[in-house]
């Protein structure tokens, strides 16, 4: 498996190394093309200039004794010695490197050449003369007191960091757009978000923008065809079942057990039909608001009944859906009363940032101690004569209020399903 590169995960670092490596290689081309176009050129006249020098003296050495001409040139105020100098070359010395790295004058081997320290610290050229005698002769430019030596490289360096700081300012024009896009993106698609970023963005955003909009708009027309069918089948089922239910009621000498038997499947029936109808609408239409946990939760109680041991704050405000979370709550308490036994424990309770609604039975449990199986839809409860739905709602009203379902083993025997809801969610 080949393993992937690594590199900045954001398109903003992306952006910022792509144009730092673009940077980059224009300095080494710079580079390049100073070191061919000017450095190279210098140094050959500047090396054509001091060996015709050094020839000269050469042949006047051959001429004179060599204390007369070192005399000469002492008095002409060059520098010399006997003794090589120590080599101290700079590592960035390009002009110098190539200069010593010149080749002599019609193919004649190039000169010995060594950079030492100068007065001041200054490097000194140090040219060896091919006479009877090593001599070495010094060439040096002297510098204006004040003159600044690292003037070109800051200039680069303030060019390169204006460069960077405008490169990053598009970057972040490019990015910004791209980063809104993805937080409006969840509401775009439910349409109510805006149908396009802000007006600084580029073309490619605001077309993505466009098709996310209309993919939403494409999927809330299939959920709209989905409700109506849904809505239809559970129209045309109940009225053959009203009819059904009032049959078996006048039809005579009916065994009692019979009848009740097809009261309670007509009721199932009728439970799994509304099961359906809320698992398909989900509550995603409902506008949030802010309301009151507490109350939801004594209003479900109310609504389905059974022997409750309550303990709840006097509030728990969150903003959220009033209608799906009175759905979680009466499904969580529904399921504890059908598959559970008492005593019943309801509890709503404050962890961090969330209210947790716990329901507790002490029932037999999930079969096999497999909490997974029952989030499946059809699985856990359809294998008892339900729908298998209810669960799988309320994990999905959990999720559209930031939270989560858990289903934990109420030990010495029972179940406690928590749901958990974020409070402070936008």
């Amino acid at each position: 498996m080949r393993a992937r590169a690594r590199g900045p995960s954001t398109v903003f670092g992306q952006l910022v190394a792509v144009i730092s490596l673009c940077l980059l290689g224009a300095f080494v081309l710079t580079f390049l093309l100073v070191r061919e176009l000017w450095i190279r050129p210098a140094a050959e006249q500047s090396y054509r200039v001091m060996d015709g020098f050094a020839r000269t003296i050469e042949t006047l050495a051959r001429k004179e004794p060599l204390e007369a001409t070192m005399s000469r040139l002492e008095d002409a105020g060059l520098r010399l010695r006997i003794e090589p100098p120590v080599d101290s070359r700079p590592r960035l010395a390009p002009y110098l490197r190539e200069l010593a790295s010149l080749p002599g004058a019609d193919g004649a081997p190039s000169r010995e050449m060594r950079v030492a320290d100068g007065p001041g610290g200054r490097p000194v050229l140090w040219l060896r003369l091919g006479t009877t005698s090593p001599l070495w002769i010094s060439f040096a430019r002297e510098r204006a007191d004040g003159e600044v030596r690292w003037l070109p490289i800051l200039i680069l360096c303030a060019c390169a960091l204006a460069v960077l700081v405008a490169a990053g300012y598009f970057a972040r024009r490019l990015v910004v757009p791209l980063r809104d896009l993805a937080l409006h993106a969840p509401a775009i698609v439910r349409g109510e978000g805006p149908r396009v970023p802000l007006p600084a963005a580029s073309r490619e955003v605001v077309e993505l923008a466009q098709a996310l909009a209309g993919a939403g708009d494409g999927l809330r027309t299939m959920m709209d065809e989905r409700h109506l069918m849904l809505a239809g089948i559970s129209h045309d089922l109940r009225t053959p079942m009203m009819r059904l239910q009032y049959a078996v009621e006048l039809l005579p000498d009916t065994d009692p057990e019979l009848r009740a038997g097809v009261h309670r499947d007509i009721e199932e029936m009728d439970g799994i039909l509304r099961q359906f109808i809320a698992y398909a609408r989900d509550g995603r239409d409902e506008t949030p608001c802010v309301l009151d946990l507490v109350a939801i939760c004594r209003q479900a109680v109310v609504a389905v009944g059974g022997d409750w041991q309550l303990a709840l704050p006097d509030q728990a405000w969150l903003r959220g859906r009033p209608m799906a979370l009175l759905r979680a709550v009466e499904n969580l308490i529904t399921n504890a009363l059908r598959h559970g036994a008492a005593p019943y424990h309801l509890r709503v309770r404050r962890e961090g940032d969330a209210w947790c609604v716990e329901v507790i039975d002490h029932g037999a449990g999930l079969p096999d101690g497999r909490p997974h199986d029952a989030r499946k839809p059809f699985v856990h409860d359809a294998s008892r004569g339900g729908s298998g739905l209810g669960l799988v709602i309320v994990e999905r009203i959990a999720a559209q209020h930031a939270g989560d379902l858990q289903l934990i083993p109420h030990l010495p025997h029972g179940l406690q399903a928590t749901l958990r809801l974020k409070s402070n969610q936008e």
